[in-house]
C-alpha cells in the first residue's frame, strides 16, 4: 500500500511538473514578441500546430497576442478599461449610450482590422456593443438582468 501511494505521489508531482513546465516558442517568434513587448509580465506560451499564442500584461493591459511560426502577428485581443479608448470612440460611444454605464473593453485585431467589444449595462440589461475604427456601433448582445 505504501508503495502504491508513494508512486502516486511521485506521477501527481511529475505530472503536475510537466503542466506547469515554462515553454518558449521558436526563436523568430520569441524575437518578434520581445521587440515589441519587453516589458510585459505574466507572459505565457502556448503552441498550437499552425501558430503560437502567447497572454501577457504590458502597461497595465492584459493581452493575448497570435503568431504564425515565422513570427508574424496574426491577431490580438486587449482587456482594458474604456477609459482607455481611443478618445474619438470613447466621446462618441459615451453620447449614443448615455444611460448606460460602460465598464470593459475587448480590443479585437485581425490584420489591419480593429473592432472594439465593449460592455454596457443599464437598470435592466447588459449590452455588448461591437465598434469599428470609425465609430460606427452595433449592439452585438444583449442580456436581461435577473
Amino acid at each position: 500500500m505504501k508503495k502504491v501511494i508513494a508512486i502516486l505521489t511521485a506521477a501527481l508531482i511529475a505530472g503536475s511538473t510537466y503542466a506547469f513546465s515554462p515553454f518558449d516558442p521558436n526563436e523568430k517568434v520569441l524575437k518578434a514578441f520581445n521587440e515589441t513587448f519587453s516589458t510585459a509580465t505574466e507572459v505565457r506560451w502556448e503552441e498550437f500546430p499552425k501558430y503560437f499564442a502567447v497572454s501577457f500584461v504590458s502597461g497595465g493591459i492584459r493581452s493575448k497576442v497570435n503568431y504564425d511560426k515565422e513570427g508574424n502577428m496574426i491577431s490580438s485581443l486587449r482587456y482594458y478599461n474604456p477609459q482607455l479608448l481611443p478618445l474619438y470612440i470613447l466621446n462618441k460611444v459615451s453620447q449614443e449610450n448615455s444611460k448606460k454605464k460602460l465598464f470593459g473593453v475587448t480590443e479585437v485585431t485581425v490584420g489591419g482590422n480593429i473592432a472594439y467589444y465593449i460592455k454596457l449595462e443599464d437598470n435592466s440589461s447588459w449590452y455588448t456593443l461591437k465598434v469599428d475604427t470609425d465609430g460606427n456601433s452595433q449592439i452585438v448582445e444583449k442580456y436581461k438582468k435577473v
